[in-house]
């Protein structure tokens, strides 16, 4: 069966931006890879950014076996993340150990550097891993062909100006959310982070809130938003609504 890769900044990120959508596809039998650039190593006030790196991945690990994924670090570090030759490379290299059929990541524009940087990385790793003669002297073998490439909503759902995204599709994600809420909770250490930072103590309730809020785009109790990248040299068949059915609804081409 083909294969799906989510690739976020740091853990947590795909769980609460597109983790049912995952578990939809888990269940129609396609084989779910997560990766993350970042170990996590700022999310914490007490332990050192090894300790807190070694606990985000393992959290990560759990929540990746809920739906049976396989998952990745690709091995950089939170703050330090930059679109250059480095960074490059490993994110190529996910790419073609995986050789996904969808690739899901952070859009262009959102709330912190970090993840626009993962988004472009992700992008152009999509690009260029099926290339031989870009990163030519890894082991990996390159990539069947260009992935369908989608961006899973901004957090808070708007951009850094505070507007909406124009998404382009909406899966109805009401069946697993169960699911997403389990896949979430795996990243206990991220409460008490939240708490202190961000001064917050409602990490599952702001998922919730998201995905309901989303729902409402398509009168589903539930959702997650997403937009196809559709530049050139990309797939631009609507693969989500063909393996997803009725539970995607395609607002925009």
């Amino acid at each position: 069966m083909a294969r799906i890769l989510a690739f976020g900044a740091h853990p947590d990120d795909v769980e609460f931006q597109c983790s049912g959508t995952l578990a939809l596809l888990a269940q129609r039998g396609y084989e779910i890879h997560i990766a993350v650039m970042a170990g996590g190593e700022y999310g914490s006030a007490t332990l050192s950014e090894y300790e807190i790196r070694r606990k985000r991945l393992a959290e990560n690990v759990e929540s990746a076996n809920t739906i049976g994924a396989h998952f990745h670090y690709a091995g950089g570090h939170d703050g330090e993340i930059q679109y250059d030759p480095w960074y490059r490379k490993i994110t190529y290299r996910v790419l073609r150990e995986v050789d996904p059929l969808i690739v899901f990541t952070h859009p262009p524009t959102d709330y912190m550097v970090d993840h626009e940087e993962v988004s472009k990385l992700v992008r152009n790793a999509c690009f260029l891993a099926p290339v031989p003669n870009c990163d030519s002297q890894s082991s990996h073998a390159v990539t069947s062909g260009t992935p369908y490439l989608y961006y899973w909503n901004a957090m808070g759902l708007v951009d850094i100006f505070g507007r909406p995204l124009s998404l382009t599709d909406v899966v109805d994600i009401s069946s697993v959310m169960d699911i997403k809420e389990r896949m979430l909770a795996c990243h206990a250490s991220q409460r008490d982070w939240l708490r202190h930072h961000h001064k917050i103590d409602a990490y599952i309730e702001m998922m919730k809130h998201n995905a309901e809020a989303q729902g409402r785009l398509i009168e589903r109790p539930a959702a997650e938003g997403f937009i196809q990248h559709l530049g050139h040299g990309y797939p631009t068949e609507d693969i989500l609504s063909e393996i997803l059915e009725n539970l995607c609804v395609r607002l925009r081409s």
